[in-house]
């Protein structure tokens, strides 16, 4: 039998791991934690200018998907639930399903960003990897490279939702490692559900019944049921996605804000603005011209 070569020091390093295991008499009993859920439906592309960063132009991308940016060349800030993230090569940032974000785009510049794209089953969401950056060591970067070389080999889509989990709880802090995968609690679940729902109608806004009707329930059961569990009524959640759909507007396009009002369902321009500053603390046009200086910088 032909035996492949191998490096006798790679080999070594192995011994002191070994030599804590035990020696049990029946070693038929192991570790029983179950093992974490795969990420599904995985879809990987490139951005190669700022001027790609944001599509669609309508509003803060919000969607079911996880998003892990890594950035290969070139830097840009990521505003994710208003918080402004600079992210450049070295480094990762993990979005989560329905987190407003968009990008602060001063002038196009030429960037090579990596975005990955997936689901988890279940509901299973990445909720100790919110609002943090996370260094790219050179395990993790060989880890990522064979993400991609998986990913491109059809045969080996398996393999390529192992490597991404593995790779997801590397670049996690320690200290997240136990719990990166934990599943969301109900409450998590059904807005999920309804911001999943919502999103779908973009760029129209739907009504109660619409999205009582895509869950599979009655209406007056999801307003029982969302003020049970969210502690908030329905309607006032509703409004508050118009508003942050409004608010994405005024940040990343050059719509009139009397149409911008009346895309999101306001009946004035009055109404609008009076909503919009008990929200934000700043009036429309407030928000537009911070958002227009901040982009220059």
């Amino acid at each position: 039998m032909r035996h492949p070569s191998f490096t006798p020091s790679l080999l070594a390093e192995l011994a002191p791991y070994v030599k804590r295991l035990p020696s049990p008499i029946s070693p038929l009993r192991g570790q029983t934690k179950p093992t974490p859920p795969l990420p599904e439906n995985i879809i990987c592309f490139q951005r190669r200018n700022t001027t790609e960063l944001n599509r669609p132009q309508y509003g803060r991308a919000l969607h079911h998907r996880h998003v892990l940016i890594l950035p290969v060349a070139g830097q840009a800030t990521v505003c994710v639930d208003d918080q402004d993230q600079r992210i450049g090569p070295g480094e990762a940032l993990v979005i989560l399903p329905f987190q407003f974000h968009h990008y602060r785009v001063s002038r196009p510049r030429r960037i090579q960003w990596l975005f990955v794209t997936f689901e988890y089953p279940a509901g299973v969401a990445l909720e100790s990897m919110r609002n943090q950056r996370f260094a790219l060591g050179d395990e993790a970067l060989k880890l990522l490279a064979d993400f991609l070389k998986a990913y491109h080999q059809d045969s080996q889509v398996g393999s390529a939702a192992l490597i991404l989990a593995l790779l997801l709880v590397h670049i996690s802090p320690p200290t997240l490692n136990s719990d990166v995968l934990q599943p969301p609690d109900v409450t998590t679940a059904l807005l999920a559900r309804v911001n999943h729902a919502f999103q779908r109608h973009k760029p129209s806004l739907p009504s109660v019944a619409e999205l009582a009707r895509e869950l599979g329930i009655s209406s007056s059961h999801l307003r029982t049921r969302f003020r049970a569990t969210c502690n908030v009524s329905l309607g006032r959640h509703l409004r508050t996605l118009r508003l942050e759909r409004a608010r994405g507007m005024l940040e990343i396009s050059n719509t009139r804000i009397g149409d911008i009002a009346e895309q999101c369902g306001f009946s004035s321009l009055f109404s609008f603005s009076h909503a919009f500053k008990k929200a934000f603390g700043s009036s429309p046009s407030e928000i537009r011209k911070a958002a227009q200086a901040g982009s220059r910088r």
